[in-house]
């Protein structure tokens, strides 16, 4: 039984990230039962089977989209506990290529990214699947948690404005890195920016 779990949830995360890539590739609207089937080399209706309608579908992909931006913001977090020190604030430079460091590693996503800000565009009439995107989501709370904590060890403003600031920031180089210029290295302008909040 634990056999059929398994592989149950392995053709669950195929078919995401089949769907993922097919609207990194070809947008959201080339996305459909019988176009994930053939990206994922599947038998014909075992998307169908775990995902009856292109509602859930689109949800199955949403939640694997989330769960990867969990994960990576978890990570941060755990990097930057490591990072910490009570006895010495955290330098402005240490921060900016932790940040930085994050960037890359969502960047190097491309077909995450892609798909991402493609079904931010076209999920208006889904709502409850748009806020696992924006800052409605749990992954949202996570990143202002981390990042208030990452401002306040490094000496710097970290009231809520600073930190939505930031998390549009780093959101923003993301973008940048995947959908204009993937070899533009985002640590500059995050120092650029700690520097600016701290002589504020």
């Amino acid at each position: 039984m634990s056999s059929n779990v398994a592989s149950g949830s392995e053709r669950r995360n195929a078919i995401a990230d089949s769907g993922i890539r097919i609207i990194a590739r070809d947008g959201v609207r080339a996305l459909t039962h019988r176009a994930v089937d053939r990206e994922a080399g599947i038998p014909q209706g075992s998307t169908s089977y775990h995902a009856k309608t292109r509602l859930a579908l689109l949800e199955l992909i949403v939640d694997a989209l989330a769960a990867r931006s969990k994960a990576d913001t978890d990570e941060l977090a755990d990097s930057l506990n490591t990072t910490f020190e009570p006895e010495r604030r955290l330098g402005i430079d240490e921060l900016a290529a932790q940040l930085a460091g994050l960037v890359e590693t969502l960047a190097s996503r491309r077909d995450d990214m892609r798909a991402r800000y493609a079904l931010l565009l076209e999920l208006d009439d889904a709502p409850h699947l748009r806020a696992k995107l924006t800052a409605e989501s749990a992954v949202h709370a996570i990143a202002h948690q981390v990042s208030a904590s990452a401002l306040a060890a490094a000496g710097l403003p970290s009231s809520d404005a600073h930190v939505e600031e930031l998390i549009a920031l780093t959101d923003s180089l993301v973008f940048y890195r995947t959908a204009i210029n993937e070899t533009a290295s985002p640590q500059g302008t995050l120092t650029a920016y700690l520097h600016g909040i701290a002589s504020t």
